[in-house]
């Protein structure tokens, strides 16, 4: 989490010092976590930080224009925060919540026509015994699907992907295609396994955050209350979850402190953030 948080920083800081566009190798060559990646690994940790930074309002694209000399990235999206952040008039904390709230309601019927299109597409190719292919977290994914599963209100699909079974989030697949050719494989999806019951342990930590801001958030990943304590806006709340691809996102979005954390589930969380 710190490092993704340091190399956020360092991506806005770098971006601010420098009106030019900027090539892939001259933001690597400039940020030392990049540096040493080598270049699959660098696409996946800078892909990875832009749809993060996305998610705060800082929107990074790659520029390609005819008047320009150099093409390259460029940062999108920051003069309306930043004339915010100046008025002393406004709470800037709150203003993030409620924008995220209503960016939320807005979207709320495109994401259920689009989850819905996607899982009539996944029963045919179930029932037909198709492959798949998706778009995943900027991976491109061809699988036999299984089956369907609804977990603490997310969609989750249950895939063959090279013999292996693995679990992906609905709401995170795009571009769902279906193969034109059924009957393709003999797999039992009886006895498949979703990752919330396999027989491993969640992740379990104690976060202290704004009780505004877990409540705008919440969504973003998928977790267990234990237990939770509000004094004075301010929430500590007791969790465990399998999600640590939403648990990152929530963390730096909310900014959120953690209180407890093992030293197991600590080394989880990072391995996770550093692959």
């Amino acid at each position: 989490m710190k490092n993704v948080f340091k190399r956020g920083l360092q991506l806005l800081t770098l971006f601010s010092s420098n009106n030019d566009n900027m090539s892939t190798d001259f933001i690597k060559d400039n940020i030392l976590d990049y540096r040493e990646l080598g270049d699959s690994a660098f696409k996946r940790s800078f892909e990875r930080d832009k749809a993060l930074l996305k998610e705060m309002g800082y929107l990074i694209e790659f520029v390609n224009d005819k008047w320009k000399l150099s093409d390259g990235y460029s940062i999108l999206g920051t003069r309306i925060i930043e004339e915010i952040k100046k008025s002393e008039k406004i709470d800037t904390d709150r203003f993030i919540s409620v924008y995220q709230l209503i960016k939320q309601y807005f979207n709320l019927n495109y994401e259920f026509e689009k989850q819905n299109i996607n899982i009539s597409k996944i029963v045919q190719a179930i029932n037909e015994k198709r492959r798949i292919s998706y778009k995943y977290n900027t991976s491109i994914r061809k699988v036999y699907p299984l089956g369907l599963r609804q977990y603490d209100g997310q969609w989750y699909l249950g895939v063959n992907e090279n013999s292996i079974f693995k679990t992906f989030k609905l709401n995170n697949i795009e571009d769902l295609k279906i193969g034109s050719i059924p009957d393709l494989h003999n797999l039992e999806n009886i006895k498949i396994n979703f990752s919330w019951e396999e027989s491993v342990t969640p992740t379990s930590l104690i976060i202290k955050l704004h009780e505004d801001s877990y409540i705008v958030n919440k969504n973003k990943f998928n977790h267990k209350v234990k237990n939770k304590n509000i004094n004075q806006e301010i929430l500590t709340i007791e969790l465990e979850t399998f999600d640590l691809q939403g648990l990152t996102q929530f963390l730096l979005l909310t900014e959120s402190e953690i209180i407890k954390i093992s030293d197991t589930e600590k080394n989880k969380l990072l391995e996770y953030i550093n692959e």
